[in-house]
């Protein structure tokens, strides 16, 4: 059985992701780590997705789910965690600069943004990434081994310690996560919240209403030569090899049919209400959720206040 693509994987995880996803790893690089003091502070907030393609950052599941803004705020305080735990060996860190957001972009029904499909087609727009730590500001032997501990130590085994001190098998960054989760995970919540974001999909898929609509983008897409069923469908036939003109032609016409018959709107509002109806009888265990959540974001904006 063949393996799904990474960028498979990615629009998958683009479609039905957005509702109290797995916590991002906050790991960079080993040479991307700075030694010295202070920290860099989280963006002052999150990218606004374009309104032309946030639809399901206004589902009512994303009430349950942390913005790209709070998930920098986390990440950036378990590096100030991990920096604290650094002094402890006597080892200056300077936690990495808060990566830039990514581009938003919503394939939860597809392709939805004209200005992407000029430019890159179905493909997913690339992800900005921070520059490397200049040469005098990376991490040594020492800190790396400290700082990721079994991970950093180069395949060594045996016992981790730094001038006789024992160094958490995770290092200091990864012990600073897994600490700072404790009190706030909540796996009944986020059971939930990800079994309505999928199965609120999957039922919107049956709806007269969106059978309807996807019959008309289907004819609107012939009109042009194209034979698609689903707007599904395009996205997994161009993953691979360059962006040609006949994607870039075959996505703008795409987002132009979804826009002219209007499916784009009319499946937001019919998941929507299965949202509504499915959040009913799980309200009180993702109400918990969602003040977990906001806990959480407080105590790492006050971690970050104290550097």
């Amino acid at each position: 059985m063949r393996r799904p693509a990474p960028a498979a994987l990615a629009l998958l995880c683009a479609i039905l992701a957005g509702c109290s996803a797995p916590e991002r790893p906050a790991r960079p690089a080993p040479a991307t780590g700075a030694a010295g003091a202070g920290t860099r502070s989280p963006a002052a907030s999150a990218a606004t997705p374009a309104a032309e393609s946030a639809y399901t950052f206004r589902l009512p599941m994303a009430r349950y789910s942390y913005t790209e803004a709070e998930y920098a705020l986390v990440q950036s305080a378990e590096h100030v965690l991990a920096k604290r735990c650094m002094a402890r060996y006597s080892l200056s860190y300077r936690p990495p600069a808060p990566a830039p957001p990514p581009p938003p972009v919503d394939r939860r029904y597809g392709l939805a943004e004209k200005s992407n499909a000029d430019r890159f087609g179905y493909r997913l727009p690339p992800v900005p990434t921070p520059s490397p730590a200049p040469a005098d500001e990376r991490l040594g032997a020492a800190e790396i081994l400290v700082l990721y501990g079994r991970q950093g130590a180069g395949g060594r085994n045996g016992k981790l310690e730094h001038h006789g001190k024992a160094i958490p098998e995770k290092g200091c960054l990864g012990q600073a996560m897994e600490d700072f989760r404790k009190g706030y995970e909540h796996p009944e919540g986020t059971g939930a919240a990800s079994r309505i974001a999928t199965r609120s999909h999957q039922e919107s898929l049956t709806d007269p209403k969106v059978r309807a609509a996807l019959g008309k983008w289907s004819a609107c897409m012939a009109e042009s030569g194209y034979s698609y069923a689903s707007p599904m469908e395009p996205l997994g036939k161009y993953l691979e090899g360059p962006v040609t003109a006949e994607e870039r032609a075959t996505a703008g016409t795409d987002v132009a049919c979804k826009r002219s018959t209007g499916l784009l709107e009319t499946w937001f509002g019919v998941e929507s209400e299965i949202q509504r109806r499915m959040i009913g009888p799980e309200s009180a265990v993702l109400e918990e959720l969602r003040d977990r959540h906001v806990r959480k974001v407080a105590a790492a904006r006050r971690i970050v206040a104290e550097g």
